[in-house]
């Protein structure tokens, strides 16, 4: 047990003195001028510190703000993050200071600084500083502003569409494969849900593609070479004429500012705040042309596919009649074929339905199947495009367009009333016949029955009626 116990302490001491090793304690220049701050900065690699608590009280300063950023460095495939936590000073007068060595807690553990004395001068006195310089220095360094080729944008393929035709609706941002360390995402999570709900259209069906991530795509415009993303990816079905109009959304993000003079310990970058916003969009919206099922026929671009159990069969037997629906478009909200249910020569009963749907690249195509029983009721040959037929909007031609059945069922054999009878549905009563008896009964019978029940209600009257008489003398 004791062991154990060395061990982890062994451990825990290990950890400890690792995560000391990557903290440091710097200052920024210790002469300067009245109206500029004086730094104290605590540089901890790896791992961003959660609590630090110690920075000293200067004689002659008043503690100001603290600012806090992150530098990346990249040496082949490795990737090191240095966090900074800067305490600033602001100067109350002229002369000299004195910074006392402290010591700084950073969750929980010590991490020492030796003293240093400076200067403050007079912010148009020449430098003719001539104290040593401090143990630890870092001289404070100059931010230019870099611009980036980096945009952000709403991709709407079709300015032009019409009632229920797709809308295919993404959200991409760009950024120069040479201005990829300039920016960064920025608490992208609550900024995309609220530009989800700013490009939602009331007088839409909308499906969205969920993404699980956000993989950068490289890609080429013009002659320079690009990183994408992609954002926000969704298809849109117009119920009505009005028009779709999609506002200017926007993305906030992380810019940073390039040090003029790069060190490899020093701070190289100054994160900023930077929004980039798309440019207002509108769809046009056409109703579609007058028609008596207008208001209920599918739009896109779609074929047959059918299939037939058997061409032949006999008098009173079944047959399945698959007919698949496949093409591009709103496919879960396809109607079913136009079929004549009731006929004398062949029973069409309500088809079972399936089917598929895949999204991609904006599109959503698939098909929709549906699974008819038919029984033949009358010997003969029947097209079923006399008894099928699905009526739909051709984006191809912008004009309506019906999809037919080609096949054909041939139904033999002799005609059979007495089985068509029996195949009918005769109801309960018909039902019962095979459980029942089929003795007669007398009319009488009912008569005599009715004598006897009198006969037994009397006695039991005159029963009741002496208890009654006896408890009453008692």
């Amino acid at each position: 047990m004791k062991k154990r116990i060395g061990i982890l302490w062994c451990l825990w001491w290990w950890v400890q003195v690792g995560w000391a090793q990557g903290l440091s304690i710097e200052y920024g220049p210790t002469v300067l001028p009245l109206d500029q701050y004086f730094t104290v900065s605590l540089k901890a690699a790896a791992k961003r510190p959660e609590k630090v608590e110690g920075f000293p009280e200067i004689e002659g300063m008043q503690k100001s703000a603290q600012r806090v950023s992150s530098s990346t460095y990249r040496t082949g495939a490795k990737t090191t993050v240095v966090y900074t936590i800067t305490q600033q000073y602001a100067p109350l007068r002229e002369g000299e200071f004195t910074v006392k060595p402290f010591t700084l807690q950073v969750d929980g553990k010590s991490v020492a600084a030796a003293g240093v004395k400076g200067r403050i001068k007079s912010a148009a006195a020449p430098d003719q500083d001539t104290l040593a310089p401090a143990p630890v220095v870092a001289s404070a360094p100059e931010f230019i502003e870099v611009r980036e080729s980096a945009f952000l944008t709403l991709h709407l393929p079709k300015e032009r569409v019409y009632v229920g035709e797709s809308v295919p609706v993404s959200l991409w941002f760009y950024v120069a494969d040479t201005d990829l360390n300039l920016v960064d995402f920025y608490e992208f999570e609550p900024q995309i849900l609220e530009i989800t709900r700013l490009l939602k259209q009331r007088s839409t069906l909308e499906q969205v593609l969920e993404q699980q991530e956000i993989k950068p795509e490289k890609i080429k415009v013009g002659e320079k070479s690009f990183t994408r993303y992609k954002l926000h990816e969704a298809v849109l079905f117009p119920i009505t004429a009005q028009p779709l109009k999609f506002p200017a959304v926007g993305l906030r993000m992380v810019k940073y500012k390039i040090a003029q003079n790069p060190s490899l310990l020093g701070q190289n970058r100054l994160p900023e705040y930077k929004t980039y916003s798309t440019s207002e969009k509108t769809v046009t919206v056409r109703p579609l042309p007058p028609h008596p099922l207008r208001d209920q026929v599918a739009v896109g671009v779609f074929r047959l596919r059918e299939q037939l159990s058997r061409n032949t069969v006999s008098l009173n037997q079944n047959l399945v009649y698959q007919m698949q629906i496949e093409g591009e478009g709103n496919i879960s909200a396809l109607p079913m074929p136009q079929s004549k249910w009731v006929s004398s020569t062949l029973e069409i009963y309500p088809p079972e339905v399936r089917q598929q749907v895949r999204l991609q690249e904006g599109r959503i195509w698939g098909s929709k199947t549906f699974r008819y029983f038919m029984v033949g009721r009358q010997a003969g040959e029947y097209p079923l495009r006399e008894h099928f037929q699905w009526v739909y909007f051709n984006l191809q031609t912008a004009r309506y367009d019906t999809l037919r059945p080609s096949v054909k069922v041939k139904i033999r054999g002799q005609e059979d009333q007495n089985a068509f009878i029996r195949a009918q549905d005769a109801g309960n009563f018909y039902k019962i016949i095979d459980t029942e008896s089929n003795q007669l009964i007398g009319l009488d019978q009912f008569k005599e029955i009715r004598r006897y029940t009198n006969v037994v209600l009397a006695v039991m009257g005159v029963v009741a009626l002496i208890l009654f008489i006896f408890q009453r003398n008692e």
